[in-house]
């Protein structure tokens, strides 16, 4: 027998057990959430791969010869070649790429039983770094579509935008490949992170080797902090360059303001959080005794959290600037022409039909072609493989130039001046008489170096002033001259540049002509 069990297991009352004929009352749960945002963030990271997928996917698909190749093993190396080299003077453009994927490729031919050869190899490298650069797209971001609920649980397409590996013009010329947050995400196993999150993992493990005196794994840690800076400067940078290029491809509205809030506060924590790191190291480089092991990977973890400091220093100016950069590029594009949305393709446009066309017909069209393509210094031999190059050249940085305004000087007239009357009455006389003598068609510089005679500066402005009024009158009936324009000749004389005017007695002239349609271009220094 069990003793009797005291108070309430059951609702009912104290002590009172429930009827066994009546099953338990089941709580009716919840119905589950269709969709949530952690699931479209998760797809979103899924279609990153897609390109990778979609490598590998091409092993079947390519030429015989290329068939035994790994191309994702191969995209991988690529990209390893890119962080390695990531922020360094000498980084990695398609030589580099080639030169270092030979022993792999040399060895995946051993594997399959074939002879290496270096034409196969690039045509291979050529495959791996078209699909990583989106070439058969004319390089464009890739861009694939997902299903997602909006706010109100309808099912919405959506289109995703992203790029791998991008050309980039180096600084001291060239072009280098470059990797994308999303392709480094991808690279570092940090698909659910964005780039602030990794770099704070990344310092984290950094602080929590050293304390636990693993220093060759700090320093490994270390270096992928540093490149997880590299990345997150590069993308303040990124939205601060694309601002100057156009302001309207950002939104500055919200999404940016909010971004460059985060990054300021995370900015501040790494900091911190680096000058502990560094504190650790010293003090423990202190305490080791000359040449103990460990004090060289010590010393390279502290060398490489300082440059990690340096950088968010350097990336704090800018983000303290770029609300000022936003203001100005804001001011200077609102008169800036817009630009095509999209460039006509030149390789499948322009290069492959000029290929594919009569000898005859591309001829004319290159030399046609060619003076707009390279301006005043064309060369004499129209080059094929400077123009490839010059057209798969990615677009340069905009470089901003502050341009020296100079004031005018303003000079306030004489209160004598202010009657209406500017010229004396020896210029009006002077003007009078080389009018007089006019019985041709005269033209304004021979006028101009009769009245310049006396050496005044007032009978040659006056003259200017006469021949201009009598040029487009508002009412010509009753003025004695016609005043029409020199063809093909120039005024330059006494200060007085543009075209020069033909001046002629109004009886030498048909009163009925049509006036001119258009105004001569004549400038002074005083006129």
């Amino acid at each position: 027998m069990f003793p009797p069990v005291q108070g309430s297991l059951f609702p009912g009352g104290a002590g009172a057990d429930p009827p066994l004929s009546e099953p338990p009352r089941r709580v009716a749960a919840a119905p589950p959430e269709p969709w949530h945002r952690g699931l479209t963030h998760r797809l979103r990271v899924l279609l990153h791969m897609a390109p990778l997928h979609e490598l590998r996917q091409s092993d079947a698909r390519r030429d015989p010869e290329l068939r035994h190749y790994d191309a994702l093993a191969l995209a991988m190396k690529v990209m390893d070649l890119i962080v390695d080299s990531a922020g360094l003077d000498k980084e990695v453009d398609r030589d580099v790429v080639e030169q270092a994927l030979g022993p792999l490729l040399a060895a995946m031919d051993e594997a399959a039983g074939v002879i290496p050869e270096r034409p196969r190899h690039s045509a291979m490298v050529d495959r791996v770094l078209a699909g990583l650069r989106n070439d058969g797209e004319r390089r464009r971001p890739f861009e694939v579509t997902y299903t997602d609920l909006d706010a109100d649980g309808r099912a919405v397409r959506r289109r995703l935008e992203f790029r791998l590996v991008m050309d980039h013009l180096h600084p001291a010329g060239g072009t280098v490949l470059r990797l994308s947050n999303e392709a480094l995400n991808l690279y570092l196993n940090a698909l659910d992170l964005d780039i602030e999150d990794a770099q704070a993992a990344a310092e984290a493990v950094v602080e929590s080797q050293l304390a636990r005196g693993r220093l060759d794994d700090a320093a490994q840690a270390a270096r992928n902090a540093r490149w997880q800076s590299l990345r997150y400067g590069e993308k303040v940078v990124t939205i601060l360059r694309d601002t100057r290029r156009d302001v309207d491809s950002v939104d500055w509205r919200a999404e940016i303001p909010r971004l460059l809030a985060d990054a300021l506060g995370h900015i501040e924590l790494r900091l911190a959080v680096e000058r502990n790191i560094l504190s650790t190291a010293e003090e423990r480089l202190t305490l080791m005794a000359p040449g103990e092991p460990g004090a060289r990977a010590l010393v390279e973890v502290s060398t490489l959290i300082s440059d990690c400091r340096l950088r968010h220093l350097d990336l704090h100016d800018r983000l303290m600037r770029s609300r000022n950069i936003f203001l100005d590029e804001q001011a200077r594009q609102t008169f800036a022409w817009s630009v095509p949305a999209a460039w006509p393709n030149l390789l499948g446009e322009a290069l492959e039909p000029a290929m594919r066309a009569d000898q005859r017909l591309a001829t004319e069209h290159l030399d046609a072609l060619f003076p707009d393509f390279f301006g005043a210094r064309a060369p004499a031999v129209a080059s094929l493989a400077e123009l490839v190059g010059w057209c798969l050249r990615p677009r340069r940085d905009v470089v901003r130039t502050d341009v020296a305004v100079t004031a005018p000087e303003l000079t306030t007239p004489a209160p004598e001046s202010l009657d209406g009357v500017h010229f004396d009455a020896a210029a009006v006389r002077a003007v009078e008489r080389a009018l007089a003598t006019v019985s041709r068609p005269t033209p304004l510089s021979e006028l101009l170096e009769l009245v310049s005679g006396a050496g005044a500066r007032a009978p040659l402005e006056l003259m200017t002033l006469v021949a201009l009024q009598h040029y487009a009158p508002e009412d010509d009936a009753q003025l004695p001259l016609v005043v029409r324009r020199a063809p093909g000749r120039q005024l330059a004389a006494h200060g007085f540049s543009g075209d020069d005017l033909e001046i002629a007695p109004r009886s030498r002239r048909a009163v009925a002509a049509e006036p001119p349609a258009d105004a001569p271009n004549a400038t002074g220094d005083s006129a």
